[in-house]
């Protein structure tokens, strides 16, 4: 029968070929589409999760994607390093983070404002690649820190000068390789000449990191404020009972989560973007068995004499379907296989148009595709392999 179902195939090679073709287009969007939401999802938490804290304090509306600006002011910070129990400050080391935009390596990056002195906890066992950490914001950091603040009526010459020291930045090499950067080159932000000052390996939670101090002096003249926190807790607490307690204690304007939740509240905030995808890549597979319900279904009414001749040699019923299934099935295959080329093609290609994007598809993903395939060729088959088994056999053999 299998040799049955080929031949009839090879019989129309074009119309076999589009039909599987259509069948592959469906899968690689499919596996593209979900590639990029789970392997952006993925490298950002990985990313994240080599923070050295406990805890993420975040804006209680805001969108974990998207926040940005200043919503926590220096209160909150003070507070979060003050609260303490029996033995003393929960939090070992509270680390503010104040979100901007820049556009590098082709594309917009979250720009971390972190203080200089705290880029060991964003490190770990990361290394300095090219250049050095922050050369001369430390001693920006420093002054800052002493309480210095620029004359209300300096000059914008005096002004530059001043922030001279803090306008420093420090990048991974996965954003050094793509864009080409080399320490020492001058990117523009928020009206300001920032200079590389050093390159990281890849892997930290941001690629491309400013200090903080120098980011509150230009945005909120120079305001504690912050985008969101990261706890370090005290040796011997527990995450979760800890979250609560800082949570109670802050009140409503903001949620304390753990920052092992990071992926879950990543995948929460590109719900509806998943759904999105997922639909569209779900309605271009439905198209595409479809396209080989047609197909199937001309092939049984070009075919009708030559069903009339099986029957009439003992063919079953079930026979006839079996044969229907068979090719639908071939079909369906040969799709997925195309479908699975397409999509590592596909991720190549983003690698070099968009090399910082990250399309997954891991085993999971391609298990999935060969299910899809193999039960829409099914369902695709039944209803022409139906009407080539109810055909009357004395009316089959009559049919020109």
């Amino acid at each position: 029968m299998l040799a049955l179902a080929w031949a009839n195939l090879l019989h129309r090679k074009l119309r076999t070929l589009l039909s599987a073709l259509a069948v592959g287009i469906g899968i690689m969007l499919m596996l593209v589409s979900r590639g990029l939401a789970s392997g952006s999802i993925a490298e950002v938490n990985e990313r994240m999760q080599s923070v050295d804290a406990e805890l993420v304090v975040l804006p209680a509306q805001d969108n974990i994607i998207f926040t940005n600006g200043a919503p926590f002011r220096g209160i909150h910070e003070r507070h979060l390093r003050d609260l303490a129990d029996a033995d003393g400050p929960l939090a070992d080391l509270v680390i503010p983070a104040f979100f901007g935009q820049v556009k590098m390596g082709g594309q917009q990056q979250r720009l971390f404002g972190v203080d200089p002195r705290q880029m060991a906890a964003f490190l770990g066992e990361r290394r300095v690649v090219r250049g050095e950490l922050f050369a001369r914001a430390h001693a920006f950091a420093k002054r800052v820190a002493r309480g210095e603040r620029p004359p209300e009526d300096m000059d914008n010459l005096a002004y530059q000068a001043y922030l001279a020291d803090g306008l420093e930045l420090v990048i991974d090499d996965r954003l050094r390789r793509v864009g080409g950067y080399q320490v020492g080159d001058e990117i523009t932000i928020m009206g300001q000449t920032f200079r590389i000052a050093g390159v990281i390996e890849a892997g930290v939670a941001g690629r491309v990191f400013a200090p903080l101090q120098t980011l509150r002096e230009i945005v909120v003249a120079g305001e504690q404020t912050a985008s969101m926190y990261f706890i370090r807790l005290r040796d011997g607490l527990e995450p979760a009972t800890a979250a609560e307690r800082f949570a109670t204690s802050l009140g409503s304007g903001a949620r304390v989560e753990l920052k092992s939740d990071y992926g879950r509240l990543l995948r929460e905030s590109f719900a509806s973007v998943n759904l999105y995808m997922n639909a569209s890549s779900g309605v271009a597979l439905v198209v595409c068995f479809l396209f080989i319900l047609l197909t199937m279904y001309t092939m049984v009414v070009e075919r009708t004499r030559e069903i009339g001749i099986l029957k009439a040699l003992g063919v079953t019923r079930g026979g006839l379907v079996q044969l229907s299934v068979l090719e639908a099935l071939l079909i369906s295959v040969i799709g997925v296989v195309i479908g699975i080329a397409l999509a590592f093609g596909a991720r190549a290609l983003i690698g070099v148009l968009v090399p910082l994007l990250t399309v997954a598809l891991p085993v999971e993903q391609l298990l999935l595709a060969i299910a899809v395939g193999v039960i829409g060729g099914v369902c695709s088959a039944l209803y022409p392999g139906y009407r080539a088994a109810r055909l009357d056999p004395a009316l089959a053999l009559s049919h020109e």
